[in-house]
């Protein structure tokens, strides 16, 4: 347990995007310490978000709790799979030298940094379930927290990919060679360089690549969520693990917008 904590801690505190560490890779990123503490967040959130189902249903839903609790770190691992041969191909392009497990060191990082954030929400999550009954409500404010959470995870990402690509582009390197020109003094020097870096506009095509892996996922997240629903549970509907396919995401954020400001 202490393996992963101090993993965490230094997730949060960014020294696993180190630079002087991302030259040698992502070799000092360890994937199991950050699964374990990422499945651990995630049910902590959603035990909080379950809560609603415990306090505004006669009797208590416990059941709903309990699929929140697993639903909520499904989430992420769920949409992980699906993305992640679009991500390797995307790092790929990007020019990034990484194999299928150091991409996934790399993206474990913002995972991890998405699910604590989510998790240090929850005392939030947790008063407002105690304090409100309104269901509506209670949609809006854990879906805000998924989406703060998500672009903090996101921008992490962003970040440590662009240190990534700084620290393995090979840097100009100039030696020192006699030159035999008639016009050169003996014995005097100048510099070759032998690797260039990558042009300016090289390194803004590659960012570019990636935000478009980046907005995929944001997709895919969260119409992950809305296959997976409920996640709090409709305090005027019978529990059921997952609910019929229908609309989308965005439809019912809008709807639900609506129904809290008591436009419908």
């Amino acid at each position: 347990m202490l393996t992963w904590l101090r993993e965490l801690d230094e997730v949060l505190r960014g020294h696993k995007a180190d630079p002087k560490l991302l030259i040698k890779g992502t070799s000092h990123i360890q994937i199991e310490p950050l699964v374990f503490g990422s499945i651990s967040l995630g049910v902590l959130y959603g035990i909080c978000m379950g809560l609603y189902a415990v306090t505004t249903r006669t009797p208590p839903s416990f059941v709903q709790l309990i699929a929140s609790a697993l639903k909520v770190p499904a989430l992420f691992f769920l949409t992980l799979v699906v993305t992640f041969p679009s991500l390797y191909v995307f790092s790929a392009l990007f020019g990034v030298r990484l194999g299928p497990r150091d991409t996934l060191r790399l993206i474990m990082v913002p995972i991890t940094v998405n699910l604590a954030v989510l998790a240090s929400l929850g005392t939030i999550t947790g008063f407002f379930t105690l304090s409100t009954t309104s269901y509506p409500f209670m949609k809006l404010l854990n879906f805000f927290f998924f989406a703060v959470s998500g672009v903090i995870g996101l921008k992490i990402l962003l970040s440590m990919l662009s240190r990534l690509e700084e620290a393995q582009t090979p840097r100009a390197v100039a030696v020192i060679e006699p030159v035999a020109s008639p016009n050169e003094k003996p014995g005097e020097a100048v510099s070759t360089p032998l690797t260039p870096q990558p042009t300016s506009s090289e390194r803004t095509m590659a960012q570019r690549t990636f935000q478009v892996w980046v907005v995929i996922y944001a997709l895919v997240g969260a119409q992950m969520g809305w296959i997976l629903r409920p996640f709090i549970g409709s305090p005027n509907l019978e529990f059921e693990w997952f609910r019929n396919r229908e609309a989308n995401i965005f439809v019912d954020i809008v709807r639900t917008l609506g129904e809290l400001l008591n436009l419908r």
